[in-house]
Parts: C-alpha cells; structure tokens; sequence
C-alpha cells in the first residue's frame, strides 16, 4: 500500500519552448564569464579574477541563462517520479513487499541556492519511507548494491558514504547538477530522489517576455538594472 502526498500543486506541462533571444545582456554578461568567472577564478595575464568581481546581477542572468537552456521542472518532475517508483520495485523485488509512504512535489533547497537564490527555483523532491524494513549488515549492502543498479544508468555514480555503523546507515549517490538519490536506514529504511534545480513554467514564461521572472521585484533588487525597460513595468 502506498500513501502519496503533494507539497506543492502540479502545474500543467508544457512542451520545451526554444531558447530566447536575450541580446541585449550580450554587453552586462559576456557568456564566457558563465565558464569560467562564476565558478572558477580566470587568469588574466598571470593575475587572479576573483568571482566577487562580478556583480549580483549579471551573476544572477548567467543563472537565467543556464537554467532556460534546460527543460521546466513540471517537465521533468515525471521523470523522478518514475526514478523513484523503479528503485522501490525494485527493492520490493529483493526484499519483499514493502508499505511505502510516499510524499513528493516540487521544493525549495540548496541546490537552488546559491547563484540561483533570486529565481525561486524548484527541484524536484520524491520521499519514500517504509517503517517496516530498518536494515542492517548484509541487507544494507544489498540494498545500496539494488539501488545503485538502478541510478547508475541514470547518471548517478558518485557515490558517497555518510555514515555506516550499526543502527544508522546513509549513502548518497549523485549525478548531474547536485542531483542525489540519498538512502538511510535508522529506526526505518527511506530513499529520496533529489533533482538540480529548474525553473518553474510560469517563471520561463515570464522570462521570455520581460528577461526576467518578475520585472517589479527585478527593479527592487536592481535600482539602476537596465535589462528591464522601464514602460514594461507597471
């Protein structure tokens, strides 16, 4: 028996738009700072840039840029979903049947933050949790070898032990853009599908019009911002 809960309401999917054309950042953002300014410190002639050489701002569009060359996160909540489900199957065929309780939606998190933190960006978030099956010893190594059978195709190869002694147990697998599946095992035994962050629809649609999510809240952020025109905010 399974029990799911929304965090927050679905939204309707849409298919990918194209990108959008946004020339009149070319001169606040040079795409080159994406590479290697905002991560990374670049050499220039022998000195160090460091990344605080870049302002809020143009951080912050480097951002937009990236996440609108990505799908919606209502496109790609489907596809965690369905993560999820294939790694529970797949445990219960291992293990037995199980009585999951399973609670998912689109959240908020740390890997919307950072230089995504002005977006209200979501990641998708898919909690499964049995009471019914703490593991310990070999059963936790065969259910950590089930589940990385499952994710590795999926891109979820770095795998990271956080803690492993008796009677708490917690591994972490990652993939692209801080995507994780995280599983634990203490007084119950849980998995949780975890995406980078994307921007919601409604949030793309805005962008595509305006260059931002929300020109009104851009202008009070960015007094002196010039990627907004003045008549379009009313």
């Amino acid at each position: 028996m399974m029990t799911r809960q929304r965090r927050e309401s679905d939204l309707p999917v849409a298919l990918p738009r194209p990108g959008v054309s946004r020339a009149r950042r070319a001169s606040i953002f040079p795409l080159v700072a994406l590479a290697c300014g905002l991560l990374t410190s670049c050499v220039d002639d022998g000195a160090m840039t460091p990344t605080e050489n870049y302002s809020d701002e143009a951080i912050t569009l480097a951002a937009i840029d990236e996440l609108m060359a990505l799908p919606s996160v209502e496109l790609v909540e489907p596809t965690y979903d369905d993560l999820a489900q294939v790694i529970r199957q797949a445990l219960d065929d291992e293990f037995g049947s199980s009585d999951w309780d399973v609670e998912g939606g689109l959240a908020t998190g740390p890997v919307c933050s950072g230089r995504f933190q002005r977006l209200e960006g979501r990641s998708v978030s898919i909690m499964s949790r049995t009471l019914d099956r703490p593991l310990e010893g070999d059963d936790w190594t065969r259910a950590v070898d089930v589940v990385t059978g499952v994710v590795g195709p999926e891109g979820f190869t770095q795998e990271v032990v956080v803690a492993d002694q008796s009677g708490s147990h917690q591994t972490e697998i990652f993939g692209d853009r801080d995507s994780v599946v995280r599983m634990y095992s203490n007084t119950s035994f849980g998995v949780t599908v975890e995406s980078g962050c994307y921007l919601r629809e409604s949030d793309r649609s805005a962008i595509e019009q305006f260059g931002v999510p929300d020109p009104e809240h851009w202008r009070l952020l960015y007094p002196d911002s010039t990627v907004v025109p003045a008549e379009r905010v009313s």
